[in-house]
């Protein structure tokens, strides 16, 4: 049995002034994760403790949280993994609802001004054929897919310094369908990914890359847009000039 001390995250909006944490001392198994390590204080002497899970394999996202100052998935994280004081926060750039539970709406908000579903161009009869070997190919085998638990989010610096910023998933989510040679919106999708609140607000820290539970890496999918939106303003300043539409 593993010996774990707690220090949680606890703040109640309707009562509280501010946030605080509490202590709690819990005994779990050798191969517990952090999400049983709560549930073993939730039976014990904190029985309101407020925390998101669900699937608990991982899957569906809902139990990320900051634990020692760093995103993860508490439902697949070892409490071994990390040790034995664990420090656990709710996600950061995100209002708190309850303790260790936060509201995902202005994540979804973002993502939703990504325009993250596909626009199928008209007259589509036959599946699209992409390549392996090609850049968009590779692009789409690198990036598997996203399970929106909101770990890179958290851990994005200039989503803190500019709340209006898409963020790392809504624009990973971009790339995948300006790639897709179904998609009928790419035009109106390159001028938000390359708008104030789009690609280049990124810094390229890579924080979104590191804490991604999927191995997912929305730092390449940024640099992507980039370079796809300088030639796709080039070609829009050309068609200014000599009256024909950007190529994308």
């Amino acid at each position: 049995m593993l010996k774990v001390t707690l220090k949680v995250h606890r703040f109640t909006p309707e009562s509280d002034k501010a946030p605080h944490f509490e202590e709690h001392r819990v005994e779990v198994g050798e191969r517990a994760s952090i999400l049983d390590a709560l549930f073993a204080a939730q039976r014990g002497d904190a029985p309101d403790l407020a925390f998101r899970f669900s699937c608990r394999v991982g899957m569906c996202g809902s139990c990320a949280m900051v634990v020692n100052g760093r995103e993860r998935l508490t439902c697949s994280t070892l409490v071994k993994s990390v040790g034995t004081e664990l420090k656990i926060e709710p996600l950061r750039n995100l209002p708190v609802v309850r303790d260790l539970a936060t509201d995902l709406q202005p994540f979804f908000n973002a993502y939703q001004r990504s325009l993250p579903h596909l626009v199928a161009k008209e007259g589509l009869k036959d599946f699209a054929v992409i390549p392996e070997d090609s850049a968009e190919g590779k692009a789409l085998d690198r990036q598997p897919q996203c399970i929106d638990c909101a770990s890179c989010y958290s851990a994005c610096s200039l989503v803190t310094l500019h709340p209006r910023y898409l963020g790392p998933m809504a624009l990973h989510r971009a790339l995948n369908l300006i790639v897709d040679p179904r998609d009928a919106a790419r035009e109106e999708r390159m001028d938000i990914i390359g708008g104030e609140a789009g690609a280049f607000r990124c810094h390229t820290l890579g924080n979104c890359r590191d804490v991604c539970p999927r191995g997912i890496s929305p730092t390449a999918s940024i640099e992507r847009l980039k370079r796809l939106s300088l030639g796709h303003q080039f070609r829009s300043l050309l068609g200014r000039l000599f009256g024909t539409s950007p190529k994308a």
